[in-house]
């Protein structure tokens, strides 16, 4: 026998940890025999069996010990001393304990000769708990009593004892070690197993594998005859040594990786060593295969590099490498492996092998290179598209990709837009189907690329963007409603095509008869089917009618006339011929006949006015025979029959009497030219309207 130091790893879980598999509970019967470097776990469900029901045992006295309990069995091989440390997985959970011994069987514990409840969170000290060397006490607790650890053991050989856990508070497990000076039983020898590898290749790719556990077992015993071993899935049922798993083969039943403990035992001794492995269902290699590669518009055989495809197959993948073969023979062989390959017109089948340096899984698989021509596209006609004004315009590729292909199939290519040559080359700024920019001419560039082959064609096209027909329309015309002729609408000529909002239409009827007003429109329509509507508002109009003139005379310079008229135009007057005013009242007219004129400003007749009189006199006269202002006379008096004009001089003499038809005064008395001065009128009118003044004679 040998002295070892020991450390044992517990596992106590409360019932509601669902995911635990609960087995039948750990009791003084079934005690975990602490020999060797044996790790421990033990699911209790509760307390199990209660012990002290038996009359040969008596409880714990510090303690009532009935939470989640494990009971451990010591035997001694050489007497010495004995200690242990109970230490929490957390640091922080209350474990109690009490010790039993020396004792023959479970049915005569008799009293516990050590016995520690101490609560360390009330005590202020450490969780850890159990037996030393410098202790003296041998009972403590509950509560704040006690520091949580008593007096160590004194053995003999072939005693043995029992040891009695109890978590009183928490949740976690615990490891425990012996120490002191006693010997305990020999552990098992066996060789530490390596854990099983297997490739996920046995057709379905789910993370299960079979595994065989005869070998594993052989070489868990191999030169070690006395150590038998069994397998089992939890760590609790290795402790109890139930649940064994067949020693044949077996398939994992948690994906990709298992962890299995295997409990050696001796035929020789009590104890028993658990050790454990994994069994480890590695994926197979994830790749990406080409399938089908193509070779587009070669004009003899190609050579293809294979190297080139490493990435993308295998992507950056540091644990994996690649092969490529001419055949499935020199795959499967690893024989011959090529970089590049010759590509016959016939195109080639190329086989390829993938292999995990880390877990030595592999797959093998193949692709096809063949030779394909790019589509042959024609160019689309070009876009138009009419300016209306807009500086941003919406241009609609949606058809232009089947026009392209011209008889392809369009679910067989993925057809791209560019507004340059550079962004269709570098796969850049994709234009979108409906393109929204600037209003302005453009080119555009487009690729149809073969969705299956790769292989691609390009093109290009315009779109025109095209100004409206601009013309002049007046928004308010007027019809002269008393004109013999109907008004003319009418717009610029050399546009393709007019449409009237009357329903005329035509390619040369730029212009229309109307008889009547209301609201007209337009459109006009360019080579490029552009449009521009106008519309103008026509309104009546008319000539004048002259209904009377106001004159006022023999009062110059304030001779004037007034004229009045009706209708529905808008009119302007002039007289003799002068411009044209919108006054009414002409003044500072001078002696005798006078027309007015009377326009309409909307362009229907002028009316003239019957010439009218302004009767006044001369305020001199020149009697001197030169042909100028030789008698003084009222211009228009004939157009008073007995008018009556009497001259007189300063002093009131009577010289000439006139008539309505007179010729005038040439200034004589008597046969005799009268000596320049100033001289006297009055004018009687047959109503008996009486006017005086005087004039001059200027010689």
């Amino acid at each position: 026998m040998i002295f070892m130091k020991k450390s044992y790893l517990i596992l106590i879980a409360f019932l509601t940890f669902s995911n635990w598999i609960f087995s039948q509970a750990n009791d003084c019967t079934d005690a975990i025999l602490l020999c060797g470097n044996t790790p421990v776990g033990i699911e209790p469900q509760g307390v199990g069996f209660d012990e002290f029901s038996l009359p040969g045992n008596f409880a714990p006295p510090c303690y009532s010990f009935n939470n989640q309990t494990v009971w451990f069995r010591v035997e001694i091989d050489q007497g010495g001393t004995l200690g242990f440390d109970v230490i929490p997985d957390n640091g922080t959970d209350d474990y109690d304990f009490a010790v039993y011994g020396p004792v023959s069987d479970c049915a005569n514990l008799d009293m516990s000769i050590r016995c520690s409840s101490t609560n360390p969170l009330a005590a202020g000290v450490s969780a850890n708990t159990g037996l030393n060397a410098t202790e003296a006490d041998l009972s403590e607790g509950p509560g704040p009593n006690g520091n949580g650890y008593l007096k160590e053991l004194d053995t003999q050989a072939g005693e043995t004892y029992y040891i009695l856990l109890d978590r009183a508070h928490g949740a976690s497990g615990f490891q425990i070690n012996l120490n002191g000076t006693a010997v305990l039983p020999q552990s098992p020898d066996f060789n530490t197993p390596q854990n099983l590898e297997t490739c996920d290749d046995d057709g379905t790719e789910d993370g299960f594998a079979r595994f065989n556990l005869l070998s594993q077992a052989s070489a868990i015993t191999r030169n070690f005859p006395n150590s038998r071993v069994s397998f089992h899935e939890t760590l609790n049922d290795a402790n109890l040594n139930q649940n064994s798993i067949p020693a044949t083969t077996y398939t994992n039943t948690k994906v990709n990786s298992q962890r299995i403990y295997a409990r050696v035992s001796s035929v020789i001794g009590p104890c028993t060593e658990i050790t454990l492995f994994d069994l480890i269902v590695n994926p197979l290699p994830s790749y990406n295969n080409p399938n089908d590669l193509y070779i587009c518009n070669a004009t003899g055989i190609v050579n293809y590099d294979l190297i080139a495809l490493n990435e993308g197959i295998i992507n950056t993948s540091s644990n994996l490498v690649i092969s490529y073969y001419r055949s499935a023979i020199e795959a499967l062989m690893n024989q011959n492996p090529i970089q590049d390959i010759n590509v016959p017109l016939s195109g080639t089948t190329v086989h390829f092998f993938v292999r995990n340096t880390a877990t030595n899984c592999f797959i093998f698989d193949e692709f096809d290179i063949s030779y394909q021509n790019s589509p042959a596209l024609v160019q689309p006609a070009q876009l138009i598209y009419c300016r209306d004004d807009n500086m941003m315009l919406t241009f609609d590729l949606s058809n232009i990709e089947e026009e392209a292909l011209d008889g392809l199939n369009p679910e067989d290519f993925d057809t791209y837009f560019y507004e340059t040559d550079a962004d269709r080359n570098n796969d850049a700024n994709r234009l979108p189907l409906l393109w929204d920019t600037e209003a302005i001419s453009k080119t555009v560039f487009l690729r149809s690329i073969n969705s299956i082959t790769g292989c691609f064609a390009d093109e290009s096209f315009e779109v025109q963007v095209v100004e409206s027909p601009d013309y002049t329309f007046e928004e308010i015309q007027y019809l002269c409603i008393d004109a013999p002729n109907p008004k003319i609408l009418s717009i610029d000529s050399g546009f393709d095509f007019y449409e009237w909002s009357t329903g005329e239409s035509g390619s040369t009827l730029n212009e229309i008869e109307i008889t009547q007003t209301g609201t007209y429109s337009v459109t006009a329509y360019n080579s490029f089917g552009c449009s521009n509507t106008k519309t103008t508002e026509v309104r009546s109009s008319e000539a004048a009618t002259i209904t009377g003139i106001e004159i006022t005379g023999l009062n110059y310079p304030r001779n004037e006339a007034t004229i009045t008229v009706t209708g529905t135009g808008a009119y302007e007057f002039a007289i003799d011929g002068g411009p044209y005013t919108t006054n009414t009242t002409f003044t500072g007219l001078s002696r005798g006949y006078h027309t007015i004129a009377v326009k309409d400003t909307q362009g229907c007749a002028t009316t003239i006015s019957e010439p009218f009189l302004i009767l006044d006199y001369p305020r001199y006269f020149t009697p001197n025979g030169d042909g100028y202002h030789d008698t003084w006379q009222l211009i228009g008096l004939d157009e008073y029959p007995g008018a009556v004009i009497r001259v007189y001089n300063r002093y009131g003499k009577l010289l000439k009497e006139l008539g309505a038809n007179s010729n005038g005064w040439d200034g004589t008395y008597l046969g005799t030219l009268l000596k320049p001065d100033d001289y006297w009128f009055e004018l009687i009118l047959l109503e008996g309207e009486r006017v005086t003044g005087h004039f001059s004679l200027i010689n």
